[in-house]
């Protein structure tokens, strides 16, 4: 049997393990348990050109329009023409998208969507509704869970699986036909994050340390509505909620996004970077959900965590909100299969960049992209060869001697990294966070060596580095990689 091993539970990864065939024997390593994951906590939804006056052109139109036309254009077909087919099929096994009161499909509209076209399950709870289904499709799947990925495993130019450290620090490789990444990206690189905590950019740095390619690392999306108290992030503030007629305010009730031309539903690119511009002229920001009816049954996810944080929004209808990191545009470089350039490895979801949403995602392309992706990955792999030779000759005990790790603070990795690579960038300070990194050791570390904390910062290290070197390749500023001045 053909042996496949798949890193990360997320939507990308349980569908992968619930697509393969039969003659695969599966191994789905996670890092914490089968719920920690970012499509567990998205709210938004997944954009899909199924109803009556939408078409996947204009579906292409607008995911090229909000990528500001950096996207592979043969990606992005094959997202809007894939996702479809995808979708129905859940539809016909179960799946309980949300409907109107005439039994039909209920299509919401987010930022930079020129018609209704997201579906949503339990409201604003898309994203663990979807999992779930998925997860519970699969079958005869070994699961690893508490378990982390610290390298792979490479013979003759080929991938051969991963080495593993269980929950009590034990290494142990597991070999595999082939090898598949599907763990989301770097969002724990910055303060304020919608990404679930296990996200601290494992799949990208084990990429990079063994020299895989990488593309598009400039374009990190910030998502503009982050619920925010005191200073701290208490999750995510859907888009959708705009879509529904809420309106960002400042503290006066002036309408920030008043003279833009889509208003609060301009691209996240564009709206981010007025709030923070709002933000930097001593501005609160909030948003009015006063235009909202029945508000609490619309979005019952989004209540509970208000409810939980002691939001009083439903005598103020006013929600507290900052932005915050969101999604990378970049990562792993693949083609439309998901094959890396590194033989017999795979990437899937936020973590493999096929250049489906250019320099900036359009709204709930994500879920979407989880499904068709890791549909052409268990298509490639059901009609791959299996390894004849199942010889591995590779190392698996730690490099001796240790070398000491020299790692930054993460409290103040984060803020260098928000001060620097974050929503507005500049040429001087990128400059200024590579030299500050490079006192430190982090690419010269074996993983294997590190604890599970140390790990998560050199990781983290690696991703900044990433995307302040290719933030200052890029000619000029594009969509997510805003740099002043150019």
């Amino acid at each position: 049997m053909k042996k496949v091993v798949i890193v990360g539970a997320g939507l990308a990864g349980s569908y992968l393990a619930a697509h393969l065939p039969a003659d695969c024997a599966v191994t789905l390593v996670t890092k914490k348990t089968r719920g920690d994951s970012n499509s567990m906590l998205a709210q938004g939804g997944i954009a899909v050109a199924v109803a009556t006056g939408d078409s996947a052109a204009q579906h292409a139109d607008d995911t090229l329009k909000a990528g500001k036309y950096h996207n592979n254009a043969a990606a992005v077909s094959q997202l809007v023409t894939t996702g479809p087919v995808l979708v129905k099929e859940l539809l016909a096994q179960g799946m309980p998208f949300d409907k109107t009161s005439n039994g039909e499909l209920a299509f919401g509209l987010e930022g930079a969507h020129s018609c209704h076209r997201i579906l949503h399950a339990q409201g604003d709870q898309t994203g663990y509704a979807l999992t779930q289904f998925v997860q519970g499709m699969i079958q005869n799947v070994e699961w690893k869970e508490n378990t982390t990925v610290v390298d792979l495993l490479i013979a003759n130019g080929e991938c051969r699986g991963v080495m593993l450290r269980n929950a009590q620090g034990q290494l142990r490789p597991e070999y595999a036909d082939f090898t598949v990444l599907a763990t989301g990206g770097l969002g724990h690189l910055y303060p304020l994050t919608t990404n679930d905590a296990t996200i601290t950019g494992d799949g990208i740095a084990l990429a990079q340390r063994n020299g895989v390619k990488l593309a598009d690392m400039a374009y990190v999306q910030f998502h503009p509505t982050l619920l925010t108290k005191n200073g701290k992030c208490y999750g995510l503030i859907t888009e959708a909620i705009r879509g529904a007629g809420a309106i960002l305010v400042d503290e006066n009730g002036t309408h920030i996004m008043q003279d833009f031309p889509q208003k609060d539903l301009a691209p996240r690119d564009v709206v981010t970077r007025q709030l923070k511009a709002w933000q930097q002229k001593g501005h609160q920001l909030f948003l009015d959900i006063s235009a909202i009816k029945d508000f609490r049954k619309k979005f019952p996810g989004v209540s509970r965590n208000l409810d939980k944080h002691r939001i009083n929004f439903e005598e103020t209808a006013l929600i507290p909100i900052k932005p915050g990191a969101h999604f990378c545009m970049g990562g792993i470089k693949t083609d439309l299969n998901a094959q890396t350039s590194l033989k017999r490895l795979f990437a899937i979801g936020e973590v493999a960049c096929n250049g489906v949403h250019g320099a900036n995602r359009l709204a709930s392309n994500s879920l979407l992209d989880c499904l068709v992706s890791a549909h052409k990955a268990a298509a490639t792999i059901s009609t791959s060869a299996m390894k004849t030779d199942q010889t591995v000759a590779v190392k698996t005990q730690p490099a001796e001697p240790k070398i000491i790790p020299h790692l930054p603070e993460q409290t103040q990795l984060l803020e260098m990294a928000w001060k620097s690579i974050g929503v507005v960038r500049t040429k001087e300070t990128l400059k200024e966070f590579l030299n500050w990194l490079a006192r430190f050791n982090y690419q010269d570390l074996r993983p294997e060596q590190l604890s599970a904390q140390e790990l998560s910062i050199a990781n983290l290290c690696v991703c900044a580095e990433l995307i302040a070197n290719s933030a200052l390749a890029q000619p000029r500023s594009l969509g997510a990689n805003y740099i002043e001045g150019e």
